[in-house]
């Protein structure tokens, strides 16, 4: 009996060992992605909750100060009408990264609203690409 517990239990390991070995933590490039489409479909989505996942405590711009005005401003605009008919396109999307920062441009963005070009800027903090800063093209 013992030897099948035995047996068991270095099987297990085993797989353990194995699985983690083979488990691969998702690339840079992937982080980023990941970010932008919870930013995107926080967006489209008119979910505020949703969008703030994307979004950095240290978060800054000039339109603004910090995450929680930025969360206020995406409500506003949606409660206003602003997201209906709302699109995020990436198609000419230039991705510079340059060590633990990376800039987006240009995210466009189209609703019924309007349309406006964004620049997004994220930075690499605690292993996770976040969104820190953001220009609105025209505001």
């Amino acid at each position: 009996m013992k030897r099948v517990a035995l047996t068991l239990a270095v099987v297990l390991f085993a797989a353990v060992v194995t699985d983690s070995a083979t488990t691969k933590k998702p690339s840079d490039d992937e982080m980023i992605q990941t970010t932008i489409a919870a930013w995107s479909a926080g967006l489209t989505e008119k979910n505020v909750e949703k969008f703030l996942t994307s979004i950095s405590e240290d978060f800054t711009s000039d339109q603004a100060e910090d995450k929680a005005t930025l969360g206020d401003f995406i409500k506003d605009a949606i409660d206003a009408g602003y997201l209906e008919e709302g699109e995020v396109t990436l198609a000419d999307a230039q991705y510079t990264k340059e060590g633990e920062t990376c800039t987006v441009y240009p995210v466009d963005l189209a609703s019924a609203a309007g349309s406006v070009s964004v620049e997004l800027v994220l930075t690499k903090k605690d292993g996770n690409w976040l969104i820190t800063g953001m220009s609105v093209d025209g505001l």
